[in-house]
């Protein structure tokens, strides 16, 4: 593997949130507090605790997990939009996260203008763009609303667009939560395609997702999470089986990986 190739490790992260209960909102309240010796009292909790894991370029790793099990903040650690308590991370590479519907957009732009507003953000030159610009458009089927503002788009509407904007750009880690929630099985399809496609170009991509046929249909390995930790991680049948028999979920049907 070469120097620039990319690389996400994580070793033994771990992220403490806190909560202060009774914390007072004003200067002169804290003042008066601290003299009268009233401490505030702060709660402590672990949103992800010994975690460790690599990928290496061509994967598609699969994050799985209960709502609130350390999913989101770990890719949010790896994106750099969050810092870890402790532990080491190192990503190598330009990182695209798309952690929620139109994650980045300026509401009040329309979007035509958000497709230049990411790009740049994400390094990208005009002229690059402009370059892109015909495919990101006819990827999100987004023809006929794109000179419209963003904030009159459905949730479904922004999830193409911002997806079709992501995978364009090329970015060498890509980082996947919860898109296939929103939209029809032929845009679904799309994105595993696409997904798929984008791995075996030598990048990376990092992908969160409650349906596990999803995660059969198109990751290499999965890593599941529960209450901050590890579970287990490895082949992906072996893993999601697990998963849905430790769980009680229905066993779902495969599908297939669609298209580009």
């Amino acid at each position: 593997m070469s120097e620039t190739a990319p690389i996400v490790e994580i070793e033994d992260l771990w992220k403490c949130y806190r909560r202060h209960h009774d914390r007072p909102a004003r200067f002169k309240d804290a003042f008066l507090a601290r003299v009268l010796g009233h401490m505030h009292q702060v709660e402590t909790a672990w949103a992800v605790r010994e975690f460790t894991m690599r990928a290496a370029p061509g994967e598609v790793v699969g994050v799985v997990g209960p709502n609130g099990c350390g999913k989101t903040t770990v890719l949010a650690i790896v994106a750099g939009v969050l810092e870890p308590t402790r532990g080491a991370v190192r990503v190598r590479g330009r990182v695209c996260p798309m952690l929620q519907a139109g994650a980045g957009f300026h509401r009040d732009l329309t979007g035509l203008e958000n497709i230049y507003l990411s790009g740049a953000i994400l390094g990208m030159r005009r002229r690059d763009i402009d370059d892109k610009l015909d495919d990101i458009v006819s990827w999100a089927e987004a023809d006929r609303w794109v000179d419209t503002p963003v904030r009159t788009f459905s949730s479904g509407m922004l999830m193409r667009l911002g997806f079709s904007v992501a995978a364009h750009m090329e970015p060498d880690v890509l980082i996947v939560d919860e898109i296939l929630a929103t939209g029809d099985e032929g845009f679904r399809a799309r994105v595993r395609g696409r997904l798929r496609r984008e791995a075996d170009d030598g990048r990376i991509v990092l992908f969160v997702s409650h349906y596990m046929e999803e995660v059969r249909a198109l990751c290499d390995r999965v890593v599941w999470m529960h209450d901050g930790r590890i579970v287990r991680q490895g082949a992906t049948r072996e893993v999601v089986a697990e998963y849905l028999a430790t769980t009680g979920a229905p066993v779902e049907p495969d599908i297939g990986s669609g298209g580009s």
